[in-house]
């Protein structure tokens, strides 16, 4: 950890954008569980790589617009003198850039998100989000006890792992049909909770695919289990 005022704030500048990326990733994909080293290993990684494509395109910028730009040459020559002369211009920069790599890994974890390894997928998220990202399925749960629920997928956890410990939220059209029954019966609520645990089998039910649809799509078409 830093023991400095100065080492702090490098500290934060080098892991700002890779933070931003991590939290953008995990709060729009498919929630992974990495060790403290991966994690720590995709900051770093990602904050590297956004700046030094941010440096690269202000040294572009320097190129065509150097009046506009802080003289990084006379930065490096005479130090102090030429920061404490030009503050104002290198600190607005400063900010600048940072806030630029930090849009950069957000861009990039917003374009990842959806696009999780097979690895990191559970079941749940390849059906109900892999194979037709934006649909609300229609969903029947046989529970334990043997009963039946069905209604259209509202939310789901995303953990990446099959965990029993997850919950299932289902809205209208809702239907049920307690054990023992023959006959499945509409219910008058707006929404209902099912836990992973109780579920024995899980039946899932999109929507039409159109003619010329990709053939990814069209492998999740008919009725899955899981």
């Amino acid at each position: 950890m830093p023991t400095t005022v100065t080492g702090l704030v490098l500290l934060i500048v080098l892991l700002l954008p890779g933070l931003t990326f991590v939290i953008i990733r995990e709060r729009r994909g498919s929630e992974r569980r990495p060790t403290p080293f991966r994690e720590t290993g995709a900051v770093v990684f990602c904050s590297v790589l956004t700046e030094l494509a941010t440096l690269v395109l202000f040294a572009i910028a320097r190129g065509l617009l150097p009046g506009l730009t802080p003289d990084v040459g006379r930065l490096v020559r005479e130090g102090l003198d030429y920061a404490r002369d030009h503050y104002a211009q290198l600190g607005w920069w400063a900010v600048g850039l940072l806030l630029f790599a930090c849009a950069l890994a957000a861009a990039a974890a917003v374009l990842t998100a959806d696009k999780p390894h097979a690895s990191a997928m559970s079941a749940w998220w390849v059906m109900f989000h892999s194979w037709f990202p934006g649909e609300n399925p229609l969903i029947g749960c046989i529970l334990e006890d043997g009963s039946y629920i069905e209604g259209r997928e509202a939310s789901f956890n995303v953990s990446s792992e099959d965990s029993p410990d997850r919950d299932l939220v289902l809205v209208e059209p809702l239907k049920y049909r307690p054990p023992g029954a023959t006959e499945t019966h509409s219910v008058p609520w707006g929404a209902t909770c099912v836990s992973a645990r109780r579920i024995v089998t899980m039946f899932v039910s999109y929507p039409p695919v159109p003619e010329g649809a990709a053939a990814g799509a069209t492998q999740g078409s008919a009725p899955a289990a899981s």
